[in-house]
This record gives C-alpha cells, sequence and structure tokens, in this order.
C-alpha cells in the first residue's frame, strides 16, 4: 500500500482510488492521502458506476478498498463492486470496467501501526 501511495507502480495505472469504507468519524480522526469516505453501496455505486458508464480510464485504475481491519465492510463493499461490474458487463463477458480490485490487509488499524506518518 505504502507503494501505490509513493507512485512506485504509477506507470501501470491511470488512477488510484482508495475507499475507506469507515464510519465518518472514524476517518476524521485519521486516514491514508487522498482516500475517498464512502460507506454505503449506493454512495460506491453513484462514484464508481455513472448513468454515461465508466471513463476509459475506468480500466486502468487500481481501487483499494480498506476498513478498520479489512475484515467486514471493506470485503463486503469490494465484493458489491465486483458484483455490479459483472452485472453490467455480462454482455462482454469476461470484460471488467474494474479489473483491479484490492483489499489493504490489515485495514487501517495495520497501515496506521507500521507507518503513522502517512496517516
Amino acid at each position: 500500500m505504502l507503494g501505490l501511495l509513493q507512485g512506485q507502480w504509477q506507470h501501470l495505472y491511470e488512477r488510484l482510488i482508495v475507499v475507506d469504507c469507515r464510519y465518518p468519524y472514524e476517518y476524521e480522526g485519521g486516514h491514508l492521502p487522498g482516500a475517498l469516505n464512502v460507506n454505503t453501496l449506493e454512495a460506491i455505486d453513484e462514484l464508481l458506476f455513472s448513468p454515461d458508464g465508466p471513463s476509459a480510464a475506468a480500466q486502468r485504475s487500481i481501487l483499494v478498498f480498506h476498513c478498520e481491519f479489512s475484515s467486514e465492510r471493506a470485503p463486503r463493499m469490494a465484493l458489491h463492486v465486483r458484483n455490479k461490474d459483472r452485472l453490467l458487463n455480462a454482455a462482454r463477458y469476461p470484460h471488467l470496467d474494474y479489473p483491479e480490485i484490492y483489499i489493504m490487509e490489515g485495514g487501517y488499524k495495520n497501515f496506521f501501526l507500521t507507518h503513522p506518518q502517512h496517516c
């Protein structure tokens, strides 16, 4: 995660979207640089699946989801995005608008413990 935040692999993607699935009060207590606080399925749909369809850059985007421990909320949100992406692209299988979806291991708590200067 630190490598992504520092742009170590920036040549491989056009856009990094870090989705902080925690509650607003948790997010306000500290978060990763550039992370978006999105904690409802409706809000993630609005962010990623606009009525006009995803931009061409969507396929070159990396989505990283996390919550406090990345054991409940982030995996559920990531699965929702994967399922909706599959549904919207059923006629073009195996095409996905967001092929690179990750869940940050250990969540925000683990990242903060190892890299507090980046929070």
